[in-house]
């Protein structure tokens, strides 16, 4: 079985992107692979805001991966310095930079370029979206 790392630098809701990395993201699992991990980075970081609203219609990128960490505990890490130039921050770093409150999703976590690297030495597969 192989190890597999995604991604994301699309933004959410502007294309369907998510969608499909979602649903490559389950398949990975349910055909027996490890999905090691989901990076987010540019502005693939928008997937974890709290305060996004998709088209009416349209499904939740961020609850859609609330799901799948729910279902599968693979990590969401949203760059940090991407992040951060977004105004995407959890409760440390709103708090470091007073800023308020956090706006980051609580299934997601920043992490640096360092993970990404690891991830990409770790991983037989990285596949962007």
């Amino acid at each position: 079985m192989a190890t597999f790392t995604l991604f994301v630098t699309s933004t959410p809701n502007s294309t369907d992107l998510h969608l499909a990395a979602v649903e490559f993201a389950r398949t990975i699992i349910l055909g027996g692979h490890t999905l090691q991990r989901v990076f987010f980075y540019g502005d693939g970081v928008y997937a974890g805001l709290t305060s996004q609203q998709p088209p009416q219609g349209q499904e939740s990128t961020l609850q859609l991966w609330r799901q799948l960490k729910k279902d599968s505990n693979t990590p969401l890490q949203a760059c940090i310095a991407n992040s951060l130039r977004r105004g995407v921050t959890d409760g440390r770093e709103a708090k470091r930079y007073n800023l308020g409150e956090a706006t980051l999703a609580d299934c997601f976590e920043l992490s640096g370029l360092g993970e990404m690297a690891e991830a990409i030495n770790d991983s037989d597969r990285v596949i962007q979206f």
